[in-house]
C-alpha cells in the first residue's frame, strides 16, 4: 500500500459512540448489531441484539485501517513512525514466533522514571482490529506528544513520569493463519501441525467448516496453542484437549511458547505501573480473577477505562490467561482485560467505526493513572 500521500494533519474524529442495548447471557460477550445468529468460530453462534453503525472515522496519519491489518503492514508503518518519530520512540523485539516473526515494543516516555504501563493486542490470531487499536494509539501518542493533554495535564509532561510499552501484536503467526490461511505460514512443519489440527477437530466435532473458514477463526498461534491459556494462572486445571487445535489448547506446560515466555520476561523486566490486554468481542472488561492480589488497583482502572468507552465490566473466572497471571505472581501487577467491537472475529473494517472513538483515548487515560497511582 503506498503511503506517500497520507495526511499529515490530525483530525479529532467526531463519530458517534452506541452502546450496546443487549447481551448474551452465559458468554461474557455483549450482542453485536443487526439480528439473528453470527457465527463466532466453528460450531459457535451467538444470537446477537441490534445497534447503529457509525459513521467511519476520517483517517490520518501513517496508520490506516484495512480490510486486513496484516504483519507486514504493521511492520512497514513501525518504520515510518520511526523516520517521523525517531527520537520520541525506541523499537525493540523481544522475541520471535515460530514462524520467524519478530514480536515488537515500541516504547515512549521515560524509561527510567519507574514508571512503566504495557498496552498489547493479539495474542489471539483472529483478533487482528486489536493491532491497527494500539497502532493508532501509538500514533496518536506521538502526533500530540507536544500538544495533547488528558485531565488537565500535557502529555509531555506524563512522558516525563512514565513510559508506555506498546505491544501491537504479539502472535503474528496466528494473525497471519486468520488472514491467509495455510499460505501465512512459511514453515512446513507448522503447515503440517495445522493440518492435523484441523483433521483432529474434524474427528472430534469441535468443527464442521472447510478448512479455510476453520483457519479464518484461528485463535492460536502457529503450533495450535491459545496462548492466553498459556500462563501459570490455574493452568493446570484448565481443560486439556490433548492436542493442537484453532482455539483452547492450553500447550504442553505453562509458557511454552515463545510468545508467552517472551511476555512473561517482559513482565518481570520492569516495575510495572499497570498492564491493559486488549482482546475483542463483546465491549466489557474483565478486572478479576481468583487470588488476584491487586483487587483494589484493578478495579480501579476497570471503572476509569469503562468510563471512557462505555464497556460492561465482569470479574472473569477463566485461568491460564496474561492477566491473571499478572495479578497472581510475584510482583502483581494491576491488570485489565479490555474486549473491543460488537460483531464476531474476526471483524470487518467497518468496525473500526465504533472501536476507534470508544478507546482513542484510553492510553493517555491509563498513562494519567499510573502517573498519578
Amino acid at each position: 500500500m503506498k503511503k506517500a500521500d497520507r495526511i499529515k494533519k490530525y483530525i479529532r474524529t467526531a463519530a458517534a459512540v452506541l452502546a450496546l442495548t443487549l447481551s448474551v447471557p452465559g458468554t461474557g460477550m455483549a450482542a453485536g448489531p443487526g439480528s439473528g445468529l453470527v457465527t463466532v468460530g466453528p460450531g459457535q453462534t451467538l444470537l446477537t441484539g441490534t445497534a447503529t453503525p457509525s459513521e467511519m472515522p476520517k483517517e490520518w496519519g501513517v496508520v490506516r485501517t484495512a480490510d486486513k491489518y496484516s504483519y507486514s503492514d504493521m511492520e512497514q508503518d513501525i518504520r515510518e513512525l520511526q523516520a517521523q518519530y525517531g527520537s520520541r520512540m525506541t523499537v525493540n523485539v523481544i522475541g520471535t514466533s515460530l514462524d520467524g516473526r519478530n514480536l515488537y515494543e515500541i516504547v515512549v516516555g521515560n524509561q527510567n522514571a519507574g514508571k512503566h504501563v504495557m498496552i498489547q493486542g493479539a495474542i489471539h490470531g483472529r483478533e487482528y482490529m486489536t493491532p491497527l487499536l494500539v497502532m493508532k494509539q501509538l500514533e496518536t501518542a506521538l502526533a500530540q506528544y507536544d500538544t495533547g493533554r488528558y485531565g488537565g495535564i500535557s502529555y509531555a509532561s506524563l512522558f516525563d513520569r512514565a513510559a508506555v510499552h506498546f505491544l501491537p501484536m504479539v502472535n503474528p503467526d496466528g494473525v497471519s493463519i486468520s488472514q491467509f490461511g495455510l499460505q501465512g505460514i512459511r514453515s512446513p512443519e507448522l503447515r503440517q501441525t495445522i493440518e492435523e489440527a484441523y483433521r483432529k477437530d474434524l474427528e472430534e466435532g469441535r468443527t464442521e467448516a472447510s478448512l479455510d473458514r476453520y483457519l479464518d477463526y484461528w485463535k492460536a498461534n502457529g503450533r495450535g496453542v491459545d496462548l492466553n491459556s498459556n500462563f501459570d494462572a490455574g493452568w493446570e486445571g484448565l481443560n486439556d484437549l490433548g492436542h493442537p487445535s484453532y482455539a483452547g489448547y492450553k500447550g504442553p506446560s505453562a509458557c511454552s511458547e515463545p510468545e508467552s515466555m517472551a511476555l512473561a520476561n517482559l513482565a518481570n523486566r520492569y516495575q510495572w505501573s499497570l498492564v491493559l490486554n486488549y482482546h475483542s468481542m463483546g465491549e466489557v472488561i474483565y478486572w478479576d480473577y481468583e487470588g488476584n492480589k491487586v483487587q483494589e488497583q484493578s478495579a480501579e482502572l476497570s471503572e476509569l477505562v469503562a468510563g471512557i468507552t462505555g464497556y460492561r465490566q465482569i470479574a472473569s473466572s477463566g485461568g491460564g490467561g496474561y492477566k491473571d497471571w499478572l495479578q497472581i505472581k510475584e510482583s502483581p501487577v494491576p491488570s485489565i482485560t479490555v474486549e473491543v467491537g460488537s460483531v464476531a472475529c474476526p471483524m470487518p473494517r467497518s468496525e473500526w467505526a465504533r472501536v476507534w472513538p470508544q478507546n482513542e483515548q484510553v492510553w493517555a487515560a491509563v498513562l494519567s493513572w499510573a502517573v498519578t497511582h
